[in-house]
């Protein structure tokens, strides 16, 4: 996320409390080619930009840190994209959906999905990029059916991730969303503890991250583990009884699995698997990555591109 090797970059960000993660917009916007907001927290950005929006979608407070946030955008020259149309609701009559310009949204309805010219947009946008994370859902606070408007969007994620667009996606909701239109997500880097994401990007160190940089006691032979060291290496962080890396290793056999756990015992059976399978692009470490993992990684010759936590 922070890495600035591949641009255009932009950021699509959903949920709300954006004075709460206003420290990691700033940093998205350091990072970042553009911001495109598709949550509740558009509202905020529509609001500071003097735009009509009804107040109770209104953050209480966070007019400040959102007019922060798009002079800072501004200075960098860097493009926020809000959702120009939304699908509504009437609040007493919730069959009834229309859909209507974000800057006017009649009394009595409420938003529920983002409209087709907000897609249209997001779209256009996404698909000159060369990467994309995805984190928060695209969610109002009002629960409903409609959700057209967010499957075209993962659904686009999708199909970008099978281009030469890196693309990941971050919280357990934006996860299940894109679940549900693909059955093929292995082009996608899927992360789905948005909580933790959202602290790591304001700049806060995270539980057992000021351990890693103690080193692990022995050298690690990386070509006897592999058939081709030199792979793109996944790491599962508590990989347990390895199904999860052998399943992914038998599908994905241009990427280098790597599992780390503590319990010596899992880590012999999983051993015993990789030999019976035929395996040579996965391989698991008994240890305790939270003081060993950035010593581990560091000496493998190829590039780590995923780590995932159970």
């Amino acid at each position: 996320m922070a890495k600035l090797d591949e641009k255009p970059y932009a950021a699509i960000i959903g949920g709300g409390n954006l004075c709460n993660k206003a420290a990691a917009l700033h940093f998205l916007a350091s990072r970042c080619d553009g911001l495109i907001f598709v949550g509740l927290m558009s509202f905020q950005i529509m609001h500071a930009l003097g735009l009509p929006v009804p107040p109770e979608l209104v953050e209480k407070g966070a007019n400040d840190a959102a007019s922060d946030l798009i002079q800072f955008a501004r200075d960098k020259h860097i493009t926020i994209l809000y959702p120009k149309d939304f699908w509504c609701t009437k609040i007493h009559h919730p069959n009834q959906v229309e859909i209507f310009p974000s800057h006017g949204i009649p009394d009595g309805w409420e938003p529920v999905d983002i409209g087709p010219r907000s897609v249209e947009e997001i779209t256009s946008t996404i698909t000159k990029c060369k990467k994309v994370i995805w984190v928060g859902p695209v969610k109002f606070r009002f629960s409903s059916q409609y959700s057209n408007g967010a499957s075209k969007l993962t659904g686009m994620l999708c199909k970008v991730s099978q281009g030469t667009c890196n693309v990941t996606v971050i919280g357990s909701m934006a996860c299940k969303a894109i679940a549900k239109v693909s059955s093929s997500i292995f082009g996608l880097n899927m992360v789905e503890s948005g909580s933790a994401v959202w602290e790591f990007l304001k700049g806060r160190m995270l539980p057992g991250v000021s351990a890693l940089d103690r080193a692990f006691p022995f050298d690690i032979d990386w070509s006897a583990a592999y058939h081709d060291p030199a792979q793109p290496l996944v790491v599962d962080i508590g990989s347990g009884n390895g199904l999860f890396l052998l399943g992914m290793a038998r599908k994905r056999k241009d990427l280098n699995f790597l599992g780390l756990e503590v319990n010596g015992k899992l880590v012999t059976h999983c051993r015993d698997s990789l030999q019976l399978s035929g395996i040579t692009n996965g391989y698991f470490i008994a240890t305790n990555a939270t003081s060993t993992f950035r010593s581990i990684v560091a000496s493998y010759p190829g590039k780590l591109i995923l780590v995932s936590i159970q």
